[in-house]
């Protein structure tokens, strides 16, 4: 098995402010013993001394302009399961790995048998990273013959190695710092305090006395860790339907304000049903307001499509022709009927060249721009004078008697 291990280090971070565009510097912060401690910054904030487990208040004296929010793990969590149906595209196997110590959330892709299908490791690396970035989540990415191998070199600064077999995977592992292996602070301040610093020491200890005073769990860890065990892990099981928000710190009252929050669930909706070689043809808009029920607006379009630009033109223009009975302080979008995508037939040997607009987004622009009855649907007509040979209609065509 070769496991492709993506390290996800600032997801907190875009969980807490996916509603948020620009460069301010920014951090989110969890409570402890009544106190704001900062959980995560970001590379401005860290830049002028901001730091984990500093208060949030001597993280404002320090820069003021500061952006500071609440951890949110139930976003985390859902933008993770959203990135493994993405991931679901190069590999039957995939496995939502959440974070564990020092070590961030990741997904692990089993791609072994994907590497030819995709023309070999470096492409299938390009695409992975192409994907992440579209969606705007920082990343690394390595490879190695374990799983739990794969996400120790991904944890790193940067991409980590490609490890092809279990020997290089040892010896690659043993040159890496203690603090790298996402041991829990109690056994690896033990390990320190033996003198040891790498994990290559710890693997050159005997294992009897290993055992007995740092547990046996930690043996099965080191031999899963080097393949020489068999690992245990729950894959990822795609949902039938997809279902993201945004909550906003104040209320919304103008559609411009929430496009940019609208594109990106659309770019997540688009990742989603992508990856399950399908399209989305139905799909609501949930708008939350403080003292009122939540608000939706029906898009249906006329055939599954699977493009994040016609999605959100879609969407757009529904939502630019609708009143907001009040403030939003939180977009939904929920699609629950999600059937496969029907590709478009075409001739191989077809010398027409193909705009970048395809006819089915062509169309649900002009419909979302122009109104529903704006655009119809022309269909033949079983008679033989021409001029009665065609009617307009919705749906499919009638059928000959």
């Amino acid at each position: 098995m070769l496991w492709a291990c993506l390290a996800l280090p600032e997801l907190p971070l875009e969980a807490a402010f996916r509603d948020v565009d620009g460069d301010a510097p920014r951090l989110v912060y969890t409570e402890a013993a009544q106190r704001l401690l900062v959980a995560q910054a970001d590379i401005g904030a860290r830049s002028a001394g901001v730091c984990a487990g500093q208060s949030v208040g001597a993280a404002r004296a320090l820069l003021p302009a500061l952006l500071a929010r609440p951890r949110q793990p139930d976003v985390e969590l859902a933008l993770q399961q959203n990135l493994s149906a993405w991931a679901y595209g190069f590999s039957s196997l995939v496995v939502c790995l959440p974070p564990q110590n020092a070590l961030p959330a990741a997904l692990a892709l089993e791609v072994g048998g994907s590497l030819r299908l995709f023309g070999g490791w470096p492409r299938l690396c390009g695409l992975l990273h192409a994907g992440l970035q579209a969606l705007e989540h920082a990343h690394a990415l390595a490879a190695a013959p374990t799983l739990a191998g794969a996400r120790i070199l991904a944890s790193g600064e940067g991409d980590g190695p490609m490890v092809l077999d279990t020997a290089q995977l040892r010896h690659t592992l043993a040159r890496l710092p203690l603090d790298a292996a996402g041991l829990d602070a109690r056994r690896e301040s033990a390990l320190r305090a033996m003198g040891l610093r790498r994990l290559g020491e710890l693997f050159a200890l005997p294992r009897p006395e290993l055992a007995r005073r740092l547990g046996p769990d930690l043996l099965l860890w080191l031999d899963r860790l080097r393949g020489q065990a068999p690992e245990a892990y729950e894959p990822y099981r795609s949902p039938t339907r997809f279902r993201q928000r945004i909550a906003f710190d104040y209320g919304i009252d103008n559609h411009m304000a929430l496009q940019f929050a609208l594109r990106r669930l659309c770019r997540e909706l688009t990742a989603f049903v992508s990856a399950r070689a399908g399209g989305v043809q139905h799909f609501a808009l949930v708008f939350e307001h403080e003292e009122r029920a939540p608000s939706r607006i029906e898009i249906g379009l006329r055939q599954a499509l699977s493009d994040s630009e016609a999605l959100f033109d879609a969407a757009r223009g529904r939502l630019e022709q609708a009143t907001l009975p009040a403030p939003v302080v939180g977009l939904g979008l929920h699609a629950d009927e999600l059937p496969p995508l029907a590709p478009e037939r075409r001739d191989l040997f077809d010398p027409e060249p193909r705009g970048d607009l395809d006819l089915p987004s062509l169309i649900e622009r002009l419909r979302a721009r122009l109104g529903d009855d704006a655009v119809c649907t022309l269909h033949s007509y079983p008679d033989h004078r021409p001029e009665r040979a065609w009617r307009i209609a919705e749906g499919k065509p009638p059928t000959i008697p």
